[in-house]
């Protein structure tokens, strides 16, 4: 199933409903309309392709107001919201992410990776559908206990707002689930498992993780400052001769160069002033590179952009 006229589920405008393609009559019987440019719809229910609702015909579909974008996508966002009910479980990935340093004295970054949570099952209760987060409309809302809990589904032409990434109630969390791929893989396996693409659909919003990415987690700060303060205390701890070692005289020829003279310091590396600027708090700042790319303000470099290479440092 490709492209987006080949639709999983109809809107049946008799009794306001998204229906399986499976649970209505083969044909214009069907009684649907597309969900996005409201053209009837016809139930495609051969032997040999995937089951699938299609635009009854183009010259039907030319005559609609309204070009029919995305009705793939916004088919499955519908029947999602349709199919569930007031708790979803929900399998979360694990969130990940490191910090960086550049040591001056080793001419090089050092990293610090950490974890701000491991994948693992959750139970969202109080869940409704379609609701305003953080002046944002988002698919679904729910509690893990007092914590409020969003989903915003994405696919082309739908990205993750700037206002999650960065939401007033620190004490939320807020994670993207990618349609992109449901209809190359899920409802082709569902046709193999001769299983109806409404539970697919549910399988896939419960178990599958590749799907889903984390977009706030509000133990994130705090989780990047430990990683900071650990990273500080490594470097800090570095032997002095390993800090040194950049420095260290040189007593060989190198191949093909010529004499290197004792106590002669190894080369600087080529770094540049930039100008950054920060997507999330619009903070903009000079650094060099490497490791003049975290935000003075929110302290990370996961949101900075260069906007402008200014020139070489010529401080050193």
């Amino acid at each position: 199933m490709s492209g987006f006229n080949l639709i999983p589920f109809g809107y049946n405008p008799t009794n306001d409903t998204f229906v399986d393609v499976e649970d209505v009559p083969r044909g214009a019987k069907c009684g649907c309309i597309c969900p996005a440019c409201k053209t009837p719809l016809i139930a495609r229910q051969g032997e040999e392709k995937e089951w699938h609702f299609a635009h009854a015909s183009r010259k039907v579909y030319e005559k609609t107001q309204k070009e029919c974008e995305f009705s793939f996508y916004l088919s499955v966002r519908m029947m999602a919201r349709q199919i569930i009910g007031n708790e979803l479980k929900i399998t979360l990935p694990e969130y990940q992410d490191s910090v960086s340093k550049y040591i001056p004295d080793l001419g090089y970054p050092l990293h610090e990776p950490f974890v701000i949570t491991e994948s693992k099952e959750i139970y969202l209760t109080n869940v409704s559908v379609e609701q305003n987060f953080e002046g944002v409309a988002v698919d679904i809302v729910g509690y893990i206990s007092d914590f409020k809990f969003a989903i915003y589904f994405t696919h082309p032409g739908r990205a993750i707002p700037q206002e999650l990434k960065s939401p007033k109630d620190r004490y939320c969390g807020v994670i993207s689930i990618a349609l992109d791929n449901l209809s190359s893989t899920l409802f082709r396996q569902a046709k193999n498992k001769k299983q109806s693409y409404q539970s697919a659909l549910i399988e896939f919003l419960s178990n599958d993780i590749s799907s889903k990415q984390w977009v706030f987690h509000p133990r994130y700060q705090r989780c990047h400052q430990q990683a900071m303060e650990r990273l500080d205390m490594k470097a800090k701890s570095l032997p002095q001769r390993q800090k040194q070692h950049r420095r260290a005289p040189r007593t060989q020829k190198m191949l093909g160069s010529t004499d290197v003279h004792l106590n002669e310091p190894l080369p600087e590396p080529n770094r540049q002033r930039v100008l950054f600027e920060c997507v999330m708090c619009k903070s903009q700042w000079q650094g060099r590179e490497p490791g003049g790319s975290v935000c003075p303000k929110c302290n990370t470099h996961l949101y900075t952009t260069s906007k402008e290479i200014l020139g070489k440092d010529e401080s050193r």
